[in-house]
């Protein structure tokens, strides 16, 4: 009965009145809804503002061109839906997260080339200040030897090595204009005060390549292979390229036993200007130098063969050259050098005359246009009068003490006037008393009973 009259009064709506518990959880139920709602919307909001204002975003809204990915807007939306109830991820958007630098690769990374190192194009200003496509030519003081530094574009080359101990100021010039390793070496001839350092110097400076016109010697052989060093014989006609430079070689044509005669000649043509290198080359060959440079321009600067000796730059030569400039490689020495009779041919011949003992060390800058210029080690004065370098009387090889020697053991004579040389027990020349070809033995002889056995050393230019 009581069943029946509730029925009722539910389908006419008169249910009971509701109490105050149930309409307190339906509204608590609304508000949950209400706040799951605003968060769905606040964090999809957020997502798109993070897509398309970054830092890392286009002016279209789209992501920039650095190769980095958009993020996933529409995924994360999507969790949120799913999941309505969780807490906006404090970790910022990717597109405002600062981008992090590349770390370091591990590893040592290769270092850069040195200003003037002679790598493969570096053709830029050097430590020397000399300009792109300069030539330098630097005449180094070694004393009484030869030794000439040459600096074109990348191109570093050494003509000889000087004697023993002439390295550190070898290697001064070489630091000054900036060199790190030499391309090449070229060895005029064996002879030690044109190579006495070289054995160090090639160990030490690692040249690619070694011209040169015959067999080096065994301490010289030794390090060209230690070095790696590719050893080039060369003949007169070859040409070579020297940085932005070229070189001819005019002499030797072929191989004569000389030493002195077979020295390998240079022309070097930088910025229209010419250089002639001509070691201690003498006789035919000089001649044949002469009869090649007769056929061109005048040469700027001629290396006078032989430390100034009597017994090179002859007056024909000199008249088929035609140097604008000399440069004597000589220092202190016993042999007369220069002697007064190469000065005054050089003079005559209308030369600007300098020696490295009087004026230090010379270098040469010629431009790539072909502007020259030169400064000295010390003096700038120009040799004016056919004495020795040193200031001395004519024939006294430079220094007080060396026009001593010089008439000593060179000029020196017994009681009869006769001019004295040496012989050794095996040799076939005669020598002036300095030369070191007499460490083994030194007989003494008269001038006028050598000439009829024996032939003058080349090296010691005795009298003749």
């Amino acid at each position: 009965m009581w069943d029946d009259d509730r029925e009722e009064r539910v389908r006419r709506g008169t249910a009971p009145r509701e109490t105050a518990p149930c309409r307190m959880a339906r509204l608590l139920a609304a508000v949950t809804l209400a706040l799951s709602l605003a968060v769905v919307v606040l964090l999809a909001g957020c997502g798109s503002a993070a897509t398309n204002s970054g830092p890392g975003a286009d002016a279209s809204g789209g992501p920039a061109a650095t190769g980095a990915a958009p993020p996933a807007a529409s995924g994360a939306a999507s969790a949120a839906t799913e999941a309505p109830s969780a807490q906006p991820t404090a970790e910022p958007s990717p597109a405002r997260t600062p981008m992090t630098p590349r770390p370091t690769p591990t590893g040592t990374a290769p270092s850069p080339t040195p200003s003037g190192a002679s790598a493969p194009g570096d053709a830029g200003k050097g430590a020397s200040g000399a300009s792109p496509g300069a030539t330098t030519v630097v005449f180094v003081d070694v004393g009484q030897g030869d030794a000439t530094v040459i600096r074109s574009g990348s191109w570093t080359g050494l003509i000889d090595g000087g004697p023993a101990g002439s390295e550190p100021a070898i290697e001064a010039a070489l630091t000054t204009l900036g060199v790190t390793r030499l391309s090449a070496v070229v060895v005029s001839h064996v002879h030690a005060d044109h190579t006495g350092g070289l054995t160090r110097l090639v160990g030490e400076w690692r040249p690619r390549t070694a011209y040169m016109a015959g067999a080096p010697t065994a301490a010289l052989a030794g390090a060209l292979s230690g070095a790696g060093t590719a050893v080039v014989q060369v003949r007169s006609g070859a040409g070579l390229q020297f940085g932005a430079a070229r070189a001819e070689v005019l002499s030797p044509a072929g191989l004569s036993g000389d030493a002195n005669s077979d020295s390998v000649v240079l022309r070097l043509d930088a910025g229209g200007k010419s250089f002639l290198f001509t070691g201690d080359c003498t006789g035919p060959n000089e001649a044949a130098v002469g009869s090649i440079c007769a056929r061109g321009p005048p040469i700027d600067v001629l290396k006078v063969a032989h430390h100034g000796s009597r017994y090179s730059t002859s007056a024909g030569f000199l008249g088929e050259a035609r140097p604008k400039v000399a440069v004597i490689c000589v220092g202190p020495n016993s042999y007369g050098h220069p002697t007064p009779a190469t000065v005054g041919r050089l003079l005559a011949a209308g030369s600007r005359v300098y020696t490295t003992w009087k004026n230090g060390g010379i270098t040469f800058t010629v431009s790539a246009a072909g502007a020259m210029s030169v400064s000295f080690g010390r003096s700038s004065k120009p040799v004016k009068k056919a004495t020795a370098a040193g200031g001395s009387a004519e024939g006294g090889g430079g220094a007080a003490a060396g026009a001593a020697a010089a008439g000593a053991v060179a000029g020196g004579s017994t009681a009869s006037g006769g001019t004295i040389v040496y012989i050794t027990k095996t040799g076939e020349c005669y020598h002036a008393g300095g030369c070191r070809y007499l460490s083994g033995s030194r007989i003494p002889i008269t001038l006028k009973d050598a000439r009829g056995a024996y032939r003058p050393c080349s090296v010691c230019d005795p009298p003749i």
